[in-house]
């Protein structure tokens, strides 16, 4: 009796999930591969990228395992359930349990429910109409639920005496109960018809998010001035990550003249103290020699100083920055952004 031929051996195996994935897609219309693209994360995006470059030369039978594999385990399914279990049992086996559970946030329905999904189709301005009877908490808690830029137009979108409390409540907002969540998703439900979503608790916000916001917003300056009277504490802390003294690296020398122009030369004396090399010399360089020299002078006569008063006279300068800039005397730059 013949011994039965030895299994060859698949070569697709040394391969890892994001390989595969790149293999599909570079196989795929474009359409179709920007389709899928668009459910992953930037970062997952980022590591298909990088795996494309490593299988662009890859041996054609390891692609036709590649594809093969993709066809049996789509042969396999017959019917979703209404958990999804199968699409997280699959994506966990291809990309890993973590990876897998990041892209099925994103999918929606059946696999799961991104909170508040429903609102993706709801542009800032009629949002915030839609919202703007609602608790501020519940404003925050929609608010947190929504990127950057679409969670600056519906705060520009409420009423101004609501912005500071509703900025306040974002700022501070501390994880929400899924009860509390369901409560808020279900009174949207009724309103714009959609779906709801059912995630666990999350920890949403906080001040690091709330200032990305107001940055974006267009009325930010009297947001601020407003949102002192609400919360002091929380509105310097606010105003701090707006602009600090080193984006001054960002202006280009006509917008650093201006500034330096409307700025005292004492209080530049002081703020200057505490500045990178770099951003001294771009300082002196938007200064006739004369200006620069004595503002030179000045510094090493004055010697030592607190730490606080030279945050101070920062803050105050930035300040003043963000003033022109409102006004569009400036172009302000991104936070560390260098101009060329």
């Amino acid at each position: 009796m013949s011994a039965l031929p030895a299994a060859k051996p698949d070569p697709a195996a040394h391969l890892t999930g994001a390989q595969k994935c790149a293999i599909l897609l570079l196989v795929l219309a474009e359409t179709q591969a920007a389709e899928m693209l668009s459910g992953m994360t930037p970062a997952e995006v980022q590591q298909v990228g990088e795996a494309m470059l490593t299988v662009a030369e890859i041996a054609p039978d390891a692609i036709d395992a590649v594809l093969d594999e993709f066809l049996a385990r789509t042969a396999q399914v017959t019917a979703l359930d209404s958990q999804g279990r199968q699409v997280r049992q699959r994506l966990g086996k291809a990309l890993g349990t973590p990876r897998a559970e990041t892209i099925i946030e994103r999918i929606g329905p059946p696999a799961a429910g991104r909170r508040f999904a429903v609102l993706d189709w709801v542009d800032g301005p009629a949002l915030a109409k839609l919202i703007a009877d609602e608790h501020p908490q519940a404003i925050a808690v929609v608010l947190a639920h929504l990127p950057e830029e679409r969670a600056a137009a519906t705060l520009d979108g409420l009423p101004e005496d609501l912005q500071p409390e509703v900025a306040a409540r974002l700022a501070t907002l501390q994880p929400v109960n899924i009860q509390d969540l369901a409560a808020l998703e279900a009174d949207l439900e009724a309103k714009l018809r959609g779906v709801g979503t059912n995630r666990d608790q999350a920890t949403l916000a906080g001040t690091e998010f709330t200032a990305a916001v107001i940055k974006k917003a267009r009325g930010r300056g009297a947001l601020l001035e407003a949102l002192m009277s609400v919360n002091a504490d929380l509105a310097a802390e606010l105003e701090s990550q707006q602009f600090i003294f080193e984006d001054l690296l960002g202006l280009s020398q006509k917008d650093m003249q201006l500034v330096l122009r409307e700025v005292d030369p004492g209080q530049l004396a002081v703020a200057i103290k505490g500045a990178s090399a770099l951003l001294k010399d771009q300082i002196f360089g938007a200064m006739s020699k004369r200006a620069a020299s004595q503002l030179q002078d000045e510094l090493a006569d004055r010697g030592p100083m607190k730490r606080s008063e030279v945050d101070a006279a920062q803050r105050d300068i930035c300040r003043t920055v963000r003033r022109l800039g409102d006004s569009g005397a400036l172009t302000l730059p991104t936070a560390g952004e260098a101009m060329l």
